[in-house]
Formats: C-alpha cells, structure tokens, sequence
C-alpha cells in the first residue's frame, strides 16, 4: 500500500497543528504529574514550651528551633501556614538545671498531608532557673522639646511600680525600669499616652503587657521679668515740659512668649496725659498698657514730677 502524503498546503498546515497541540498537552501533563509528585524539602519549627513549674524559668526560650524532613507534593510545600505548625515540648516534672530533651514525633504538629520524614533535630538541650522577683520604680524618659513657651510640669505613671520575675542574675543590677522615650517635639497642651518599658525579654513583668501609660502635663511657662528704662511718652500739650524721672521700670508677669517680646506689642505703652493742665509743677501718675494675659507688679517711680513753662 502506497502511504498517504499531504496533497496541498491546508493538509500539512492541520497536520503540523495537530503535533503542536499534542506537544502542549504532553508538556501540561509532564508539569501536572511534576507538581503533584511527592518532594521532600527540610523546615524550622519554632519550639513552644508547657508545664513549665511557677517557681522557675527557661532561659533563651525564644532562641530554640527544631528541624525537620518532611514531604508533599509542591503545591503543599509552598502554601505551609506556621500558625499551623508546631514542636510543643512537656517540661512536667523537671526541676533546676540543665536539661537535655528528645524531640518525638508526637511533639510535631504539621498541616493534613504533610508527612514528617526524619526529625533532623533528635534533641533540645535548656536550662531551668529558679525564679527571682523585685519589685522596681518606673522612671519616664522624655525626648524632644515643647512648643515655645511651654514647658513639662509634671509626668505621672500608671503603674509607677511593677514587679519583675527573673533570675537573680539578671535581676541583680536593677533598681529601676525605664520607659521608651516619651516624644515631647511641638507639644503645647497636656497629653496621656501608652508606652511600652525599655526592659529585656527574659525578663517578666508583672502586669505582663509590659507598658505604662504616661500622663504628661504640659503647661505655659510664666516668667516674671524687670523692664528697666521704659521711656515714658506724654500726651495733651505742646508747652515747654520737663519730666523727672524720664523713664520708668517696671516688673512684668505672663506667658514667656509674651513677656519676652513685650516691648514689639503694639498694645504695651506708659503714657503721662498732660490735657488741661496750668503752667507749674504736677506729681502724675502714668498710664501703663500691657498687653492682654499679663499682668504689673510692680513700677518704679510709682509718679512722675511735671513742670510746664508757659
């Protein structure tokens, strides 16, 4: 028999299709098996402890890992969820030491249909200290400046005290606990924050969410200032004067921001008001202007001797 052979173009174009659909479905099938075959890949378990006994503590606790061989197929391995995954070591029963635990298969909590190969971590070794407790002050730490013309007056902490559980190693050199800093910058009124202790984690707290809150009170500073030869400006007449003293002193009290620039606020003027005075001597009292939010305390000379020619 004489084998068939394409006649015309349209046949070979349908044929060279046919082989480039059956390649993409090989292809697919070859990535499919692939992805669904079983592989092995090596993981870290955080270890998680229970039954510690209340009177000691694990030192390093954070620091401690297992690895494991486990298997599945790749599409599982690359979706593991840790929340979902676990070694959670029993301490029942041990006592002040140094302790070296076998890690089993019962320990390991893995995802359905992941399979544990080998435990490639046999065993943890820990150390158990007795634990020690002092009670320490809590001091705030304050950074940054307030707004002008404000300043801190007082910083109080709930709890200004807490408890603190360790070993007495650790707890030997502690008197106080600190706080993070408290940021002041542009502050200008009083404020209450939540702020955690700048303390290890091996150490426990006693309340345990290890933060203060921070009530911070902010104020304006009031300063009282000498103003010393404030010129004294007359009003009412156009006579021949003469003024004795010709300046004033005065003492000032109010906001710092407006004390310092007092002599620039348009409000802040001593005047003497000479209207319908007669020629002769006069003992005048001025007038003293001050701007709004402060207040005199005292003048130096409390009046002023006059004396109009005609």
């Amino acid at each position: 028999m004489t084998p068939f052979v394409p006649s015309n173009k349209r046949a070979r174009g349908t044929w060279i299709r046919w082989l480039i659909l059956s390649l993409l479905l090989g292809a697919a099938t070859v990535a499919l098996i692939s992805r669904t075959e079983k592989q092995e890949r090596e993981i870290a378990l955080a270890v998680t402890f229970s039954n510690l006994a209340d009177n000691l503590l694990l030192i390093d606790a954070p620091r401690h890992s297992v690895r494991l061989l486990v298997s599945d197929t790749t599409r599982a391995l690359q979706t593991i969820d840790s929340n979902e995954t676990s070694c959670r070591v029993n301490l029942s029963g041990l006592g002040e030491g140094t302790h070296t635990l076998p890690v089993r298969p019962a320990d390991i909590c893995l995802p359905t249909g992941i399979d544990l190969q080998a435990l490639l971590t046999p065993s943890l070794t820990i150390r158990l200290e007795r634990v020690s407790q002092k009670t320490a002050g809590v001091i705030a730490v304050l950074e940054g400046q307030p707004a002008p013309g404000f300043a801190v007056t007082a910083v109080s902490l709930i709890p200004d005290h807490v408890l603190l559980k360790g070993t007495a190693t650790l707890l030997a050199d502690i008197d106080s606990v600190r706080t993070r800093p408290i940021n002041l910058e542009g502050a200008s009124e009083s404020f209450k924050k939540e702020v955690p202790l700048n303390l290890q984690e091996t150490i426990a707290v006693d309340p345990p969410l290890r933060i203060v809150v921070a009530q911070v009170q902010v104020k304006e500073r009031i300063i009282t200032r000498v103003l010393e030869n404030v010129p004294v400006l007359v009003k009412g007449t156009s006579a021949a004067l003469q003024i004795h003293p010709e300046s004033i002193t005065l003492t000032v009290k109010g906001p710092e921001v407006i004390v310092n620039t007092i002599e620039t606020n348009p409000a802040f003027a001593v005047t003497l008001d000479l209207n319908n005075l007669t020629t002769g001597t006069h003992s005048l009292k001025a007038a003293i202007n001050l701007p709004v939010r402060t207040t005199l305390v005292c003048t130096s000379p409390e009046r002023f001797s006059v004396t109009i020619s005609k």
